[in-house]
């Protein structure tokens, strides 16, 4: 996956915030950077980005590519992916599959990011519980970054005990920010749930054309869950699931949360021995009832 900064002036920060959030949206790794803190590709490389960005004007950037040195000016709609609607096929309908993606984002894992397009809405966890077969046999296994993506008519809610009204907006914005999911409290396409978790929250914040019970109830897919002091409830017509690796297909989810668990017993049997597998924040958690015995009886 390469990995963008994007280099803009005061007066273009929205601009810029509004490009990042559409490389990430693709399953890009993408970072701002205010040309009054750096602006030189010297920092890029130190930083081990692969190109830079160098918003330019409301209209074109200068685009670097770090390891071959080519540079070339575009207007920014050339820089923008297109959020195109999958193809029908690819759309994620499978109750089994989406109650497996469920457990995996929420046992141990945690919201990280979102982003609200047209048509299109991203929501981003960390720490999933699906085997990442992109990482070499040195690294740890557990996918780092998984977005669930709603295409079609897309709507959110956020829903929170705070007080702070922008609390969303600097979520977005900053990266260091993690929501820890409350374990297995995460559920699609469940109107009940999502009714509960709406009732259950001090606040709520419509982020992208919600309309209440009103929307719940004809939407075709809901995702939900509870984050401690913080919530949300989004969907839309249809679900993506995306990654490094590029796509799933919902017929791969149950063999490579089947595998993780798998990599999870193995890490255990070898902790604390000369083959102990790299330390995994999301193993180290998930501790067996029986630390001298992983193999043993659940």
């Amino acid at each position: 996956m390469k990995k963008t900064v994007i280099f803009y002036k005061p007066d273009h920060a929205d601009l810029a915030i509004k490009l990042r959030d559409n490389y990430r949206a693709q399953g890009h790794e993408a970072d701002i950077v205010s040309e009054e803190e750096h602006d030189d590709i010297e920092y890029a490389e130190k930083m081990q980005y692969d190109e830079a960005v160098f918003i330019e004007n409301s209209d074109s950037v200068t685009f670097h590519d770090i390891e071959s040195g080519y540079t070339n000016r575009l207007p920014v709609s050339e820089v923008f992916y297109n959020d195109s609607k999958p193809d029908s096929h690819k759309g994620f309908t499978s109750r089994n599959a989406l109650n497996i993606l469920a457990d995996a984002i929420s046992d141990v894992g945690s919201w990280w990011c979102w982003h609200v397009g047209d048509d299109m809405l991203q929501l981003e966890f960390c720490d999933v519980q699906l085997y990442d077969e992109t990482k070499t046999e040195k690294e740890t296994h557990t996918t780092n970054v998984l977005a669930v993506r709603f295409y079609g008519h897309v709507f959110a809610v956020f829903l929170d005990d705070l007080n702070d009204k922008n609390w969303h907006e600097r979520f977005r914005d900053d990266d260091s920010i993690l929501y820890p999911v409350d374990t297995y409290d995460m559920a699609f396409d469940d109107n009940k749930e999502a009714e509960s978790l709406l009732n259950d929250y001090k606040n709520r914040l419509p982020v992208k054309d919600f309309k209440g019970a009103e929307t719940l109830g004809t939407a075709k897919h809901i995702l939900c869950a509870r984050c401690d002091e913080v919530g949300f409830i989004v969907g839309g017509d249809e679900i993506e699931i995306a990654g490094k690796r590029g796509r799933y297909s919902e017929e791969e989810i149950e063999p490579l949360s089947r595998k993780w668990w798998e990599y999870w017993k193995d890490y255990w049997r070898l902790r604390g021995t000369r083959d102990a597998l790299p330390k995994d924040y999301a193993c180290e958690v998930t501790i067996p009832v029986n630390k001298e015995d992983p193999q043993g009886n659940w």
